[in-house]
C-alpha cells in the first residue's frame, strides 16, 4: 500500500541557481551536492543522469518530505502546465499574500503565473493558493489553509513556507490515471470541477472554464489531484539526463518493507514507492 507523500525530484538547468532560488526566497535548506546514484539511473532506463549533480532541499521547519533537484536541461519543447505528467507540487504556507509580496520583489526567480485568489472549490473558501514558476519550469502552487475543510486531512504549515502536501497530476482519463494507486490501496474521489486558470491560461482557454479533476488521499495530510488536461497537452518530454523535464518523479513512503518499487502510471508519470 502507498503510505504518504515523500517527495519530489524536479530537474532544474543550474543546480547552484536553483538551490539559492529554494533556499534564500523560500527559506529550504539544502543538503551537501551530490552525484545522481548510477544503480537508480539505471532502475530509471536513464543512465545520462547517472553522476548529475544534486541536492535534496527540506522546509525550514526541519519536516521530512522534500525536494530534491537535478542538474539537466529541460526539453526545449516543455512549459509550465503544458504536458501531461507531473505539473505541480503543492506546499502549504502561512501567508500566501506575504509570500506574493516576497517573490514579486525584482530579481525573483520565480514566475508568479498565478496571484493570490481563493480556490473555486462549491465545498470550501477557506484555501487560498498562488502559483509561480520555479527555475526548471517547475510549477508550484503555494496555498495557505485558513481553518480545516471537511472531508479533507490538510496539513498546518510549521513554517513561512512549510512542507510539499500535493503532487498534481495532468492526464487524458482521470480513472485510468488513479488505477496504479488504486491497485495500490487507494481510493479515487468523485470527479468535480473547478477552475483552474494556470491550466486554462497555459492551454489559451476560457477562464471561466472548469476542469475535471479528483483526488487520492494518502496518510499524513498528504494526497495526489488528478486534473483532465486539455487535448493540446502534449507528453511529458525527456530532459537531457534522460528523466522527465520539470517535475520528473513523485516519491511515495509504502507500508511494507518489500524494497524500492519505481513504475510509471497512467499519465507518464514516474513514482517511486519506498518501503
Amino acid at each position: 500500500m502507498i503510505k504518504s507523500l515523500a517527495g519530489a525530484t524536479i530537474v532544474v538547468p543550474d543546480l547552484d541557481a536553483a538551490i539559492a532560488a529554494y533556499r534564500d526566497w523560500l527559506g529550504y535548506q539544502p543538503s551537501p551536492v551530490t552525484p545522481f546514484d548510477a544503480a537508480e539511473a539505471d532502475a530509471w532506463k536513464a543512465p545520462a543522469a547517472a553522476g548529475a549533480r544534486m541536492s535534496t532541499l527540506t522546509p525550514e521547519s526541519g519536516e521530512a518530505r522534500f525536494l530534491r533537484l537535478v542538474e539537466g536541461r529541460p526539453d526545449p519543447a516543455f512549459r509550465p502546465m503544458g504536458a501531461l505528467g507531473w505539473n505541480a507540487v503543492e506546499i502549504i504556507v502561512q501567508d500566501v499574500e506575504a509570500l506574493a509580496t516576497r517573490l514579486s520583489r525584482p530579481g525573483s526567480p520565480f514566475a508568479v503565473i498565478g496571484a493570490p485568489a481563493v480556490l473555486d472549490f462549491d465545498f470550501t473558501d477557506k484555501i487560498k493558493a498562488m502559483q509561480v514558476a520555479g527555475p526548471g519550469g517547475e510549477v508550484l502552487y503555494l496555498t495557505e489553509v485558513a481553518e480545516p475543510v471537511p472531508g479533507f486531512d490538510l496539513p498546518d504549515a510549521k513554517s513561512f513556507v512549510g512542507q510539499p502536501f500535493i503532487m498534481v497530476m495532468g492526464s487524458r482519463d482521470i480513472e485510468a490515471a488513479a488505477l496504479p494507486y488504486v491497485e495500490r490501496g487507494r481510493a479515487l474521489s468523485p470527479i468535480f470541477e473547478a477552475r483552474i486558470d494556470v491550466l486554462s491560461g497555459a492551454h489559451g482557454i476560457d477562464l471561466l472554464h472548469r476542469h475535471r479533476l479528483a483526488t487520492v488521499a494518502f496518510d499524513e495530510a498528504s494526497l495526489i489531484e488528478i486534473d483532465a488536461f486539455p487535448p493540446t497537452a502534449i507528453d511529458r518530454p525527456a530532459s537531457s539526463i534522460g528523466l522527465p523535464s520539470g517535475i520528473a518523479i513523485a516519491h511515495f513512503n509504502g507500508s511494507a518493507a518489500v524494497g524500492t518499487e519505481r513504475f510509471f502510471g497512467g499519465a507518464g508519470e514516474w513514482i517511486e514507492l519506498r518501503p
